[in-house]
């Protein structure tokens, strides 16, 4: 397919020169930080966006529905599941920064999994308008025998082309080239016995359509598994986790149509390099050295792998610094105008870590030296507290996948975290 070659890099916020560094803020909400006024009703929080609120998604046609419409509490849709909308952020659901959607970029939310949520509905936080809005309804046209156990679907997706929602993990990310969503694996069939498959999706954001990829038959990328993207080989590279013999690590190109509809194609399958220790880790290119670094929290320790020489086994870094231990669900990602990995956990409150690499370049120097961390405590409000004392729905608080992003504006690096359905999308800058 034929790609925009528009500028890849957001225009900077007006809200961003308000900001100092190293300082958490509220960035949307009824209440946000910046003296910035409260956002529009109606697109405050990414709850606002719940289809089952919507009267032609879900209409209320029982007497039961109707009286508890009338009376103002929430109607559950087909595709609710057993915990409804929350399960888009609870139920170990990650997010991408797709820096092509809106003047300065934007949040993407998709997801569910086993019985959690079975709604295909995309959701975008414009970071410049500070506001959440849904850009696809997903699947809502089905009755409840067409989502959850029973319902099964070969192709990993519904009748109208979206897939069916897994637990994402760590497993989606964004190509700004395709200005595509991007997620690894998907599912045939939900509900307390999920059946993973190796079928990778992709939504382009120009078109707001879904792109199904062929099967890989022999790679089983089943529950906990963790990906990044890999902009100069355009390769999004997908490591399984270990439950339901997960076996893989491997990359896959979405460029290229072929005659049976799908689109992209796999690279060579490689074994597992963190057999037994995989679940819910969390693995970042840094573009500037071509190498990959992998968090693998039950090791606490940082690993090499080496993009040029997939096959070649998983090395061990020697770290210095003070740090906290490498929690799992964790988040991990590169600022380029600081040239360090960023590490967060919810687990560490407002705390954030830098992560420098060795000098050198080549990769005997990057699998030799230090890679040399340093702790910041982010002033003003503790985002994970905050929201806790906001939601009704912080159930997994310990969870963050990629729902913290940083996101570059010229020589800017700001981080940005999505809690809960119901809690602001908080930011803090880096340097």
């Amino acid at each position: 397919m034929v790609h925009d070659q528009r500028p890849l890099q957001p225009r900077a916020p007006q809200w961003l020169g308000a900001m100092r560094i190293g300082r958490w803020y509220r960035l949307s909400g009824d209440r946000p930080d910046l003296g910035l006024p409260a956002t529009s009703a109606g697109t405050r929080y990414l709850s606002d966006c719940d289809p089952a609120r919507d009267l032609g998604l879900n209409p209320a046609r029982r007497p039961f529905a109707i009286l508890r419409r009338l009376t103002g509490h929430y109607v559950h849709a087909p595709w609710s599941g057993r915990n409804g909308f929350p399960g888009i952020t609870e139920a170990w659901n990650g997010a991408v920064l797709a820096t092509r959607l809106g003047d300065s970029g934007s949040l993407l939310v998709f997801g569910g999994g086993h019985n959690d949520y079975f709604g295909s509905d995309v959701h975008a936080f414009d970071i410049a308008r500070r506001e959440w809005g849904r850009i696809s309804d997903g699947f809502t046209r089905g009755g409840p025998e067409e989502y959850g156990a029973g319902a099964f679907y070969p192709n990993a997706e519904y009748p109208d082309g979206s897939p069916l929602p897994p637990h994402t993990y760590g497993y989606v990310q964004y190509d700004e080239v395709g200005n595509d969503y991007l997620i690894l694996k998907g599912n045939t069939e939900l509900g307390p016995h999920p059946r993973a498959v190796a079928i990778p999706h992709m939504f382009n954001l120009d078109r707001r359509q879904w792109r199904r990829g062929p099967l890989h038959d022999s790679a089983i990328l089943n529950f906990g598994g963790f990906t990044t993207w890999d902009t100069s080989r355009r390769v999004l590279w997908g490591h399984s986790g270990d439950d339901g013999a997960g076996n893989a690590f491997i990359g896959f190109c979405p460029d290229g149509a072929h005659a049976d509809g799908t689109f992209g194609r796999w690279g060579p399958l490689y074994p597992s390099k963190f057999p037994g220790i995989a679940n819910h880790n969390a693995m970042q290119m840094d573009p500037t050295r071509d190498v990959i670094v992998a968090l693998v929290h039950q090791r606490d320790a940082l690993f090499a792998i080496n993009p040029s020489d997939p096959a070649a086994p998983a090395v061990p870094l020697r770290s210095s610094g003070l740090r906290s231990g490498i929690a799992e669900c964790a988040a991990f990602e590169y600022a380029p105008s600081l040239d360090r990995l960023i590490y967060y956990s919810p687990e560490d409150g407002a705390a954030f870590h830098t992560i420098a690499a060795p000098h050198g370049s080549g990769w005997s120097s990057l699998i030799a030296g230090e890679w040399r961390w340093k702790r910041y405590i982010g002033a003003g409000l503790n985002p994970v507290e905050d929201a806790k004392a906001i939601s009704r729905h912080a159930s997994n608080w310990r969870h963050t996948f990629g729902r913290f992003r940083v996101v570059s504006w010229g020589s800017v690096d700001v981080a940005l975290l999505i809690r809960h359905i119901d809690t602001p999308v908080y930011g803090l800058r880096l340097n």
